[in-house]
């Protein structure tokens, strides 16, 4: 069994603590002036609504602070009741008061229809001290919440729609910038910020989310544009690169051709020389796109003639090594003679007289000076000459 002295302590201090709070909430600066504001008629809509609930509420507050003020009281005065009473019957009255259904609260009207002639026109509920008391912190953090919505709808919503107004001055500029202009979305302006702030609250969110989709779909743009426009400057870049890779292509396969014949240039001139006109016209095409801002096919097409120019690049430079690989091939075997030269002059200083390579000498010099060379030939005669040469040793 609960302690009476103990419970009536207890719900004094939630007597005290209830007095604190709903004494500081109504005297709040935004709780008196909402509270004018919906006695003038100022508000209307949600807002009206909501304000007169939240003071309703906050008088009803009152009221039941009264109903359990006076419970606690009788508690108080049965404890300290008469000297012939026993303690065993304090305490009993004590509890029926604090934890029993003590407490007679209105409910609102019986409807007509539901009356006898007799019968009370207001309904009552019965409840304990706790049971009211758990009415009252719905009662309080209702009407709290609903004044801070207000005071805050009011004092922040002439701001906030300054800020989104100039928001959206700056994304139209850059939607202009972007060639998106036609797809923004339409500012509402909120015509009930002064009389129905909650409502225009909605609103404000409302437009916020509008405009963070519009941001962000100008965002999706403005990437697809740097990435079409990085992505047609490189091509651009490999594109002059492949024509100084053409023109030096070019001009080792002139040296081929000049060295060795023209079939031996034709047999390394690589198929990619051909392809440079038609990149150059696909990029110029692609370029159009993009001035037109048509960023999202650009960046398809885009990866496509990058491919292509990557693969045109390595297939130029292939070419141009192989022709290089030609002119290598004809300078090893004029180093070859030279060393099979310098070897025929050491065997005769050595006194070697018999060896006569005169006439396959002269054959060799003939055929390196040949054009086009024929560098089988060359390759064969010069076999034969070391082949000489190592007779002599």
């Amino acid at each position: 069994m609960s302690d009476p002295e103990e419970l009536i302590a207890t719900w004094r201090q939630r007597l005290a603590a209830i007095t604190a709070n709903a004494n500081e909430l109504s005297d709040a600066e935004s709780t008196k002036r909402i509270r004018i504001r919906a006695r003038e008629g100022h508000y209307s809509g949600v807002t009206r609504q909501r304000a007169e609930q939240a003071i309703a509420q906050l008088s009803t507050l009152t009221d039941d602070y009264l109903l359990l003020a006076r419970v606690v009281d009788s508690a108080m005065q049965e404890q300290q009741g008469s000297m012939f009473a026993s303690r065993e019957s304090k305490t009993e009255k004590v509890l029926e008061l604090l934890e029993g259904p003590s407490i007679v609260r209105p409910a609102g009207r019986v409807p007509l229809k539901n009356r006898s002639l007799l019968g009370s026109a207001l309904e009552k509920n019965e409840m304990t001290p706790s049971q009211l008391l758990t009415c009252m912190q719905l009662e309080f953090g209702q009407a709290r919440d609903t004044f801070e919505q207000i005071d805050r709808a009011e004092q922040l919503g002439q701001s906030e729609l300054a800020e989104l107004r100039n928001d959206y001055a700056q994304m139209e500029q850059r939607a202009l910038r972007l060639g998106a202009a036609a797809d923004r979305p339409s500012f509402i302006e909120l015509q009930n910020q002064q009389s129905d702030p909650l409502s225009a609250s909605a609103g404000l969110e409302s437009l916020k989310r509008s405009l963070s989709a519009w941001a962000a779909t100008l965002d999706s743009l403005e990437q697809a544009r740097t990435q079409s426009e990085s992505a047609l400057a490189r091509a651009k870049e490999v594109l002059e690169e492949l024509r100084r890779l053409a023109q030096a292509c070019e001009s080792q396969l002139a040296q081929v051709g000049a060295l060795l014949g023209p079939e031996a240039a034709a047999a390394v001139k690589p198929a990619s020389l051909s392809q440079i006109g038609m990149l150059q016209s696909w990029w110029e095409t692609l370029e159009s796109s993009l001035a037109a801002g048509q960023w999202s096919a650009v960046n398809v097409g885009a990866s496509r003639i990058n491919a292509a120019l990557d693969e045109t690049v390595a297939g130029l430079r292939g070419g141009i090594a192989q022709a290089r690989g030609r002119c290598v091939e004809f300078d090893e075997l004029e180093g070859r003679f030279s060393a099979l030269k310098a070897k025929e002059r050491a065997l005769r200083e050595r006194g070697d007289s018999a060896l006569d390579c005169r006439a396959l000498r002269e054959q060799i010099e003939a055929a390196l000076r040949a054009r086009p060379v024929a560098l089988t030939d060359a390759r064969e005669l010069l076999r034969r000459y070391q082949d000489l040469l190592a007779q002599g040793h």
